[in-house]
């Protein structure tokens, strides 16, 4: 009888999570959700990024790819996303030494709260990275793996850690703030059961605030900046040519940023989220790039530990109780 692993990734429009658990085996894998189709690349590539063949085509994947490859379309019924997720598997078997031929694969993944909330939006996207049933062959830094992956569980953004503290969620109500790459998505539980009518997203994302930096910098200072600029700017906080640091670009990024985050919130109220007698949790990678902000704002709320990790530790969970284990 074939081992079960447990898989659980969450494969967002900035960087994909995921982790596996075995009987007595655990790893855990990030990278960034970026994918380039070359030729054999014929180096060795940096960790976070990898060399991937996927249907005859040769792909780069992860941090070594250029920004400008970031996909910013609202589906994730597209390759990126499958090759991401598919990466993922094979890095984890990688790193814990698993053989396809002696394990099954039960895997969880994320899909948007609009696709999760219809029915055959839902099924679609699961045939899909099924591949429909067939074997995938799928060629990871020059070894080959066979996945089989049937019975795939699909979980919806915005869970946060609810299923990964469920025995805390008991008789509580929370509201989860998913700030992500592409959008920002809200959903309010009643202990561990999520408030249909609660569930909603918006455009806000991460991406979407590093968009407006860059026109703004352009604006205010005459420089045009690249993606890649972009996500050092994000990081940095400031701009700097030739090694020399902008001050006044300090002070407009944070306002930026602030600016950004009143817009979450006010989304949020405008879909009747009033914050009354309610627990706060703040999730996503989004939610530690504007954290000071938010502590700011929010005194009170939760910004979880590893925030980028939350939806796809209750992913993980979800596995184990559907499993038994």
């Amino acid at each position: 009888m074939k081992e079960p692993v447990l898989i659980a990734v969450d494969c967002g429009k900035y960087a994909t999570k995921a982790i596996l658990k075995s009987k007595d085996k655990h790893a855990i894998t990030v990278f960034r959700t970026k994918m380039q189709e070359v030729e054999k690349v014929g180096i060795e590539v940096n960790p976070g990024s990898y060399e991937v063949t996927y249907n005859k085509k040769s792909y780069l994947v992860g941090d070594t790819v250029n920004e400008s490859f970031s996909n910013f379309d609202l589906t994730k019924k597209i390759d990126l996303h499958k090759i991401c997720i598919y990466t993922a598997i094979a890095d984890l078997l990688q790193l814990t030494n698993l053989q396809t031929e002696n394990i099954k694969i039960q895997l969880a993944i994320n899909i948007p709260i609009s696709a999760y909330k219809d029915a055959t939006s839902k099924k679609e996207y699961i045939n899909f990275i099924e591949n429909h049933g067939e074997p995938i062959l799928f060629d990871f830094n020059g070894k080959t793996y066979y996945l089989h992956l049937k019975d795939v569980v699909v979980a919806f953004e915005g869970v946060g850690i609810i299923y990964d503290e469920m025995e805390q969620m008991k008789g509580k109500y929370t509201a989860v703030v998913d700030i992500g790459g592409l959008n920002t998505t809200y959903c309010m539980f009643n202990g561990i059961n999520p408030i249909f009518d609660s569930m909603t997203v918006s455009n806000l994302g991460i991406n979407i605030m590093k968009g407006k930096i860059g026109k703004l910098i352009n604006e205010r200072f005459g420089v045009a900046v690249t993606p890649n600029d972009l996500e050092r700017i994000l990081q940095t906080g400031y701009l700097s040519h030739a090694g020399m640091i902008n001050e006044n670009s300090k002070k407009l990024i944070q306002q930026i940023k602030e600016q950004h985050f009143r817009e979450i919130v006010e989304f949020a109220k405008s879909r009747d989220y009033t914050f009354n007698n309610i627990s706060l949790d703040f999730v996503g990678g989004g939610a530690y790039m504007l954290c000071d902000i938010i502590q700011k704002e929010f005194p009170h709320a939760r910004i979880v530990i590893n925030p980028q990790f939350a939806n796809v530790k209750s992913f993980l969970r979800i596995l184990e109780i559907k499993n038994g284990l």
